[in-house]
Parts: structure tokens; C-alpha cells; sequence
């Protein structure tokens, strides 16, 4: 298709193609050989047959910076049949949604030759020199998410210079939404043991993996695997869709758009080749020189398990510090509900034991706080109002102020996702913390704020949304024993016990204060390389 355009010419955009198209002017010979009933100016054709010239020889070296720098971005697409070969499709799968704490697990990738797995603490440094082999990148809203995590990783990498991302090409003819459900809607089935794994899923497997599953490295993969070859087949699919869309019609030579139509017909016989989205099959060996994946029966990639590093948030470093700096180790968490009608969870944090229960009203949990007369009490609720603001209403003149403080702001520009202040649905709840915390602090107690959310990314472990399981078994994982009254532990205690750990980093000195101190700052631990031995 690149042949036949004429866009990345200064000048000509897509009516005056589409003229050209009709005039049966088709490709950069047709042009140069009618330049005189295109052109009169001689500057003008000199320009264009300069273009013309610099076209093929980019096409000739497989160099394809000269489309990059000069076709639209939004026609990339018409590159691919010329860089096939050159295209690699990539997935990555992170810890997390947050470049500025999260790490890369794993960077799935097909090209021409086959599937290569880059793997976190394993082989992931001979990535860069991979990449640079491509001129043609492909992903599925890589722009916004796999780019930027593979930058802030590899901050001198040499990204291709085509970077096509499914989720803006799709959407160009008709499709939108999550991958999965485009998957479906163009007729591409995933394979049963697969289909229920999406990205989230995926933190929870390398979670699993790092604390010696190989079965979650095993499923992992595979379900990584699946993204890049489903790209590769979405990637032809919407080739020959915008051919037929956005070409086809605008042809008015038979010939022509015969050619066109073989070749649509071409990339779509390969795309529905059966209607699934092709996963091969994946084995896990232990040899004597570590662990080892194989693809079809070939080997894939070898794992020695003692470079493989998790979570780094041991409870008995935290509790040696804590002396250190004058406080005992007793932390309250409240994982706070808007009104006394619904359960709010709370925590008790006794150097490595929590103590979890529902509570409901302020007295409650005025009664508990004077009971373990802890040395910190963090609530899951914002603390502060945006500056400017005297109160939670939206009809007060105050309104025009905001709803959003700047904690809430950094923690958006972190990766983090939180509500803001005054949106309608928190509302309630910021009116009973604000006045909790008055209470608990007119009460002789010292009272943070925290945001459970926002300490699990930081950790590494996954949200209640993700796996409630699998975060009680990661706070387990750092040393501390829950004890409940209830025989089921609910996702309030949960979130009541990850603030009681945010009390314990505040204890410590390992933490960072965010956001304005008119509005009310928010405590979140810090960072594992910044957690310093005292």
C-alpha cells in the first residue's frame, strides 16, 4: 500500500490522493510519469520527484525513518506489508500500574522468527539490543502504557521508529474497548486455560511465581504469549480492513482494486485461519542448571531462581527501627465506612500481630484506640479538604474551589489510582473522617492519614479488587499474623491491616509525606530502594 500513497509529500494530503486515485494516478511511477498534468510549477515538481526518489531508496534499504518523520501517523498502518518482517509485536506484564513504582516481569515479543520472553532478574538486559533490530513496533495501547515502562527501565533504549497501537488503529474501523472483548468481537477465541487471565491476573501469577509456583511462571507465559500473536493477527486483520474501507472505494481502476481485494483476502484467510488466537504449548522443567521453559518441545528460556527477587517489606527490619525512634510498635488501622450503618474495618497491629474486627459508630472506635493505646492511628479517608474550601458542599460558594487536593494530583501523576476529595460518593465519608480525627486527636492521639491502595502498589502487593487472597497472603508474607474475630476475613480488615502497616513505616521513618499541609498530607511508605538501614 505504500506504493500507491502519496501523503507523505509536502502538500498532498488525503483529498488530494484520492484525486490522484482517480485520475488512475496509483503509484510514485504514475506520478512521476504524469507530473506535467499534475504539476506546472518546476520548483514544485522538482520538490516531488525529490520525495519520490527519497521514497524508494528508503523502501530499497528497509529504512523506513524518511515514513516515519513524513507520513501522517494516523496512516502508519499502510507501512506494514513493506516492514513485515521488520515488525515485532510486544506485551509486557508489570507488578503493577504505576511506572513510578512498578517493575516489568516479563516482555513478550513475536516477530518473523518466532517468540522471545524477556524475564524480570533473568535475561531482561539483552532486551535492548533485540529491539533495535525492528523499524516497526506493534502494541495494544502501548502508547500510554508498555512505551513509557519500557523508557523509565531503559532509559537509553532505542524504541522503533513506527510505533503502530492497535487500540487507536481498531478504533479507526469500528472496534473499541478492552482487548478480550475486541478478541471476541472480530471472532478470535482465546484458549479455555487462558481466557479468565487478563493483567491484573498477571501480577497475581508473578506474585505466586516469585514465592516458588512454577505452574503461575507457566500460565504467564502462555497467557503473554497469546497477547503478541493475537496482536500479530489483529495487525493483519485491520490491514485488510482499512484496505477495504478506506482504499478500495476510492479506486476506480478494476485492476487495481482486484490487486487490492487478493491481497485484502490474502491477510484475512491468514487471520481466521480457525478462529482462535494460537497459544503453544508450554512446559516447565527442573534440570540441574535451574529452571526451564519450552515452547513446543524447544527451549524458551532458562530461570535460576535464586537472581528471582519479589517484595522487599520484612516486618522485622520495620520493628527494629521503630524503638530507635522513641515509639513502641502499636498501630491502629481504620479502614473507615462513610456512616455508622455499614461496617468499618478495623486493625490492631502488636509488633508482628493484628487484630482484626468491624466496628460501626465513632465510639467504637474511640473505646478500641483507648484499650491498645497505640503510638499511631492511620484512617483510610481523606483527612483535609482542597484548599479554599470551607466545607463538602456543593452548593456552597467554596464549590468553585475544587474537589481534588494535591496529594490526590501526585498520586495521579505516580500511576496511582485514588477518588478525589469531593466527588459526590466520597463526600460523606470526607465529613466523618475530618470529624474522627478531631475526635481522636482531641483524645491525646496521634492520627495520619493513609490510603490502603496506595501502600499495597508501593509494596508490590496486589488490591483487594485483584485478589484479596493473595494480599492477605503477601501481608502474611512480611511476618504478620492476623487474628480475626470473624471466621472469613473481609476486604475492610484487610485494608484496616494495610494501614496499620502504613502507622508502622510512619514509626519507622520510612515514609514520605505528600501533598499540601493546608489541605492535609497523605503517609505512604517509601520507595524499597529508599528504605535505608538506621
Amino acid at each position: 500500500m505504500i506504493r500507491n500513497s502519496f501523503i507523505f509529500i509536502p502538500k498532498i494530503g488525503k483529498k488530494t490522493e484520492t484525486g490522484l486515485w482517480n485520475r488512475d494516478i496509483l503509484t510514485w511511477d504514475d506520478l512521476a510519469r504524469e507530473m506535467g498534468s499534475v504539476c506546472r510549477e518546476k520548483r514544485r515538481q522538482d520538490l516531488i520527484m525529490k520525495y519520490l526518489s527519497d521514497a524508494e531508496m528508503a523502501l530499497a534499504t528497509q529504512d523506513i525513518g524518511f515514513f516515519a518523520r513524513h507520513l501522517p501517523e494516523n496512516e502508519h498502518w499502510r507501512l506494514y506489508r513493506e516492514y513485515r518482517k521488520k515488525t515485532v509485536f510486544l506485551d509486557i506484564e508489570t507488578t503493577g500500574l504505576s511506572p513510578y513504582y512498578d517493575a516489568i516481569t516479563v516482555i513478550g515479543c513475536h516477530d518473523s522468527d518466532g517468540t522471545r520472553i524477556f524475564l524480570k532478574d533473568t535475561n531482561m538486559d539483552a532486551f535492548e539490543d533485540y529491539l533495535a533490530k525492528f523499524s516497526v513496533i506493534v502494541t495494544f495501547n502501548g502508547k500510554a502504557f508498555d512505551v513509557p515502562f519500557i523508557r523509565k527501565f531503559f532509559p537509553e533504549i532505542s524504541v522503533p521508529p513506527v510505533h503502530i497501537d492497535l487500540r487507536y488503529l481498531l478504533k479507526s474501523i469500528g472496534f473499541s474497548g478492552p482487548l478480550k472483548k475486541i478478541e471476541r468481537a472480530v471472532g478470535l477465541v482465546r484458549d479455555e486455560s487462558i481466557r479468565e487471565i487478563d493483567g491484573r491476573q498477571a501480577v497475581v501469577l508473578w506474585n505466586r511465581f516469585v514465592r516458588g509456583d512454577d505452574q503461575a511462571l507457566q500460565n504467564l507465559v502462555r497467557y503473554n504469549i497469546a497477547d503478541t500473536t493475537g496482536l500479530r493477527n489483529l495487525m493483519d486483520f485491520c490491514y485488510a480492513r482499512k484496505l477495504e474501507q478506506d482504499c478500495l472505494p476510492l479506486f476506480r481502476s478494476e485492476f487495481v482494486r482486484d490487486e487490492l481485494n487478493r491481497l485484502k483476502e490474502a491477510f484475512a484467510k491468514e487471520f481466521f485461519f480457525d478462529g482462535t488466537v494460537p497459544v503453544p504449548e508450554i512446559a516447565v522443567e527442573r534440570r540441574c542448571t535451574g529452571l526451564h521453559l519450552l515452547c513446543n518441545g524447544s527451549d524458551l528460556l532458562s530461570v535460576n531462581r535464586k537472581f528471582i527477587q519479589g517484595p522487599k517489606a520484612a516486618l522485622p527490619m520495620i520493628l527494629e527501627r521503630i524503638p530507635l525512634r522513641g515509639k513502641t510498635p502499636v498501630s491502629m488501622g481504620i479502614d473507615l465506612a462513610s456512616s455508622a450503618s455499614h461496617p468499618t474495618g478495623l486493625c490492631i497491629l502488636r509488633s508482628d500481630e493484628a487484630y482484626l474486627r468491624l466496628v460501626r459508630s465513632d465510639d467504637e472506635i474511640l473505646a478500641a484506640a483507648r484499650e491498645a493505646v497505640p503510638d499511631v492511628i492511620a484512617i483510610d479517608c481523606s483527612l483535609g479538604l482542597p484548599k479554599g474550601r470551607c466545607c463538602t458542599s456543593d452548593t456552597c460558594e467554596c464549590r468553585k474551589f475544587g474537589i481534588i487536593r494535591a496529594c490526590e494530583k501526585e498520586l495521579i501523576r505516580r500511576g496511582i489510582h485514588v477518588y478525589p476529595t469531593l466527588i459526590p460518593s466520597m463526600q460523606e465519608l470526607t465529613r466523618r473522617g475530618i470529624g474522627l480525627s478531631k475526635l481522636l486527636r482531641s483524645a491525646g492521639f496521634s492520627v495520619i492519614e493513609s490510603y490502603p491502595g496506595a501502600v499495597q502498589d508501593i509494596l508490590g502487593f496486589p488490591r483487594k479488587q485483584v485478589h484479596l487472597g493473595e494480599l492477605e497472603t503477601d501481608l502474611r508474607g512480611m511476618g504478620i499474623v492476623p487474628r480475626s474475630e470473624n471466621m472469613m476475613v473481609s476486604h475492610h480488615e484487610i485494608d484496616a491491616l494495610t494501614n496499620a502497616v502504613a502507622g508502622f513505616f510512619w514509626m519507622a521513618g520510612m515514609f514520605e509525606e505528600i501533598g499540601d499541609p493546608e489541605e492535609g498530607l497523605l503517609i505512604i511508605p517509601l520507595p524499597e530502594k529508599s528504605r535505608h538501614p538506621p
